[in-house]
């Protein structure tokens, strides 16, 4: 059965006590706002630009945040090989996770920027078999299909 329209009245001091914490909400979101700019503009001391940035809703210093391939491209910078429990404790990522991120890592990037990474499932290691166009000699892992040659 339906339920029937009930043509309640709302309760004018909670409806006003609803009214004052949303106003009070978005004064304190311009105000924090006021104070990022202010910082930004007149401060090159990071630990102070951290910080207001921790407290500020909204527009952050870059907008968008870091994404998982970024975090993964930056740690194979450091080193050749990474091992799977590594990459669980500091990024959360699993072998489901992270095959989709090596794929994409060939699939979405331009050739020149192409990270080819190869993973053992007996020792639990990630390692970086080479950067660029061309596929390292022995690869058995995902390669782009080439589509500009191919007439359709």
């Amino acid at each position: 059965m339906a339920k029937e329209n009930t043509n309640e009245e709302v309760d004018p001091k909670k409806a006003a006590k609803k009214a004052k914490s949303v106003a009070k909400r978005a004064a304190k979101k311009e105000a924090l706002k006021k104070v990022l700019a202010f910082v930004k503009a007149n401060t090159e001391d990071e630990a102070a630009l951290k910080a207001v940035k921790l407290l500020t809703p909204g527009a952050r210093f870059g907008g968008a945040r870091a994404v998982k391939s970024d975090v993964i491209v930056a740690a194979f910078a450091e080193h050749d090989a990474i091992k799977e429990d590594t990459i669980w404790n500091q990024f959360k990522l699993g072998r489901a996770e992270m095959r989709k991120i090596c794929v994409n890592l060939i699939k979405k990037k331009a050739p020149e920027n192409r990270l080819w990474i190869s993973f053992d499932p007996e020792k639990g290691v990630y390692a970086l078999e080479g950067t660029g166009a061309e596929a390292p000699e022995d690869w058995t892992g995902y390669t782009p299909v080439d589509m500009d040659d191919m007439d359709i």
